[in-house]
């Protein structure tokens, strides 16, 4: 199994990045491919781990449900194992 820690710092750069991205592009909600695609295109955070493109994006959506790391902002499951949605929080 392939194990990858990141940060609390490479988490607040994630989560600020998508909810700006979400409020200056007028978008209500990502999913874990649309936002693992953004982050690899603006060099935020590599989408090249793991054996298919946005496992980094994925492990760290996972490592925060399980509260290895803290979880992103607006970040949700509708229950587990369904797809991830990253909405945007109101500021």
């Amino acid at each position: 199994m392939l194990k990858f820690e990141y940060t609390q710092r490479e988490i607040d750069t994630v989560s600020k990045f998508l909810q700006n991205h979400m409020l200056e592009s007028g978008v209500k909600y990502l999913t874990a491919d649309q936002a693992a695609e953004l982050l690899a295109k603006n060099s935020i955070l590599r989408n090249d781990k793991g054996p298919k493109p946005g496992f980094n994006f994925r492990e760290m959506l996972r490592q925060g449900h399980d509260g290895k790391v803290a979880r992103m902002k607006g970040v949700y499951q509708l229950r587990p194992g369904s797809r991830w949605k990253i909405i945007l929080v109101d500021k």
